[in-house]
């Protein structure tokens, strides 16, 4: 038979092919096969052209070479496929069509074709290859999976947290396709959960931000994360929300530079420590991009949009604070997630203060600086107030625009820094 492709017609005794290039019709053709694996590597290629396929009208198979063909159907459209031969079993597989909105030209098929020929080289079967990617892991698969990859920077008790708010208190989510999971199966997941123990409840669907986060980084699924709680699940369980935060105190502020030592380098923490050492509140820190930043001036204007008061908040940035964020000025959000080119989840910062201190709240971070900033300084405290982000009054306001009011907060937030960095030190 040599390198020759055979057609095998209904009840007919096997015939050469007919040329390169020249249609096959549908009707004639039960199956195309080429003789052995090695041949396909071996027949001419490159037969067709893209004048040649765009001239095509009549419906049929026509060969490019070595296993790759393009198909004309009979309402005109045209699509590729691979055949290849492997342990007596025929497979076809389809590359996409020629138009379309995503078009596969020629040269992008024979790069397709070139990669399923390297395969079968190295003793891979793409047939078998494409199947394992288009099955979707479960929940669970993807829970373990995520718990795996950060086991190694988590103490025992916290990778044992995580699996039993994933595995057990999620229970519901455990056999449900990552990519299926959605809004109203979350909420009959964690609504029992919630009515019984409000924190518990909060810290289970930070875990699950985070793997559906970790799901869409492993491009395991796409969308809007239905598991995140601004804009979303506060609006399904808003009463438990509210419920949930009246349950949380503050970190005494002696307390503070402790912990901020436990801090290690992975986004989420870093942008907990930012937020400690500027005071601010938790969505102005995680959606902060690199242009509101001003190195020189050491300065990060939030804007108005992203304020409480509706109005542009210069925050000035001690050393510590612009050590954290200086290198991290060449992406799209200075804290990115894991799903490139959006910030790092709502819950992320909550879930690192679920693992570390249980109870305790990001938001309670801003009362331990104020408590700091009014019993161990002697700040007016209209200047804490306005370092906060709060409304002060317009005559305040009038007052210290005549002084220099971005200084006196650059002074108290570099003591701030200072008074956390003896107390991480002797901590």
């Amino acid at each position: 038979m040599g390198g020759k492709i055979f057609l095998i017609s209904n009840g007919s005794a096997a015939q050469p092919l007919a040329p390169q290039g020249v249609a096959l019709t549908l009707a004639s053709c039960a199956t195309i096969v080429t003789t052995n694996l090695g041949m396909v590597g071996s027949m001419v290629r490159n037969k067709l052209t893209d004048a040649k396929i765009k001239g095509l009208r009549k419906p049929g198979i026509y060969a490019d070479g070595a296993g790759l063909y393009l198909r004309v159907h009979s309402g005109g459209s045209k699509s590729w496929f691979f055949i290849y031969r492997r342990k007596g079993v025929r497979r076809e597989i389809g590359l996409g069509g020629f138009a379309g909105t995503a078009p596969i030209t020629l040269a992008i098929a024979r790069r397709k074709a070139d990669d399923m020929r390297d395969m079968l080289a190295n003793d891979q079967d793409p047939f078998a290859a494409r199947q394992a990617a288009k099955t979707v892991p479960t929940f669970s698969v993807v829970a373990s999976r995520l718990i795996e990859a950060k086991r190694s920077d988590w103490t025992p008790k916290t990778e044992k947290e995580w699996r039993v708010h994933l595995l057990e208190h999620a229970a519901k989510l455990s056999d449900v396709a990552i990519d299926a999971v959605g809004t109203e199966i979350i909420e009959t997941t964690l609504l029992p959960i919630w009515k019984k123990t409000p924190a518990t409840g909060q810290r289970v669907r930070g875990k699950i931000e985070a793997v559906i986060d970790f799901a869409s980084a492993k491009k395991l699924r796409t969308g809007d994360n239905p598991a995140r709680w601004t804009g979303h699940l506060e609006h399904v369980l808003s009463s438990a929300g509210r419920t949930t935060g009246a349950n949380h105190e503050a970190m005494p502020y002696a307390e503070v530079g402790a912990f901020i030592r436990e801090l290690g380098s992975d986004t989420a923490e870093q942008c907990l420590l930012f937020t400690v050492l500027t005071a601010v509140r938790t969505a102005e820190a995680i959606e902060a991009v690199p242009s509101e930043f001003d190195v020189d001036a050491k300065t990060w204007t939030v804007p108005e949009e992203r304020t409480k008061t509706g109005k542009p908040l210069v925050v000035p940035l001690s050393d510590q604070a612009l050590a954290v964020v200086e290198r991290r000025l060449t992406g799209t959000f200075v804290f990115e997630g894991a799903v490139k080119n959006r910030p790092i989840g709502n819950a992320a910062m909550r879930v690192v203060m679920a693992a570390k201190r249980p109870g305790q709240t990001v938001h309670g971070f801003r009362s331990s600086f104020r408590d700091w900033a009014g019993e161990e300084t002697e700040y007016p405290s209209e200047i804490a107030e306005w370092s906060l982000g709060h409304k002060v009054g317009s005559a305040v306001e009038r007052a210290y625009r005549r002084g220099d009011a971005l200084e006196k907060r650059r002074s108290l937030m570099a003591d701030w820094a200072t008074y956390l960095d003896k107390n991480r030190v002797n901590g």
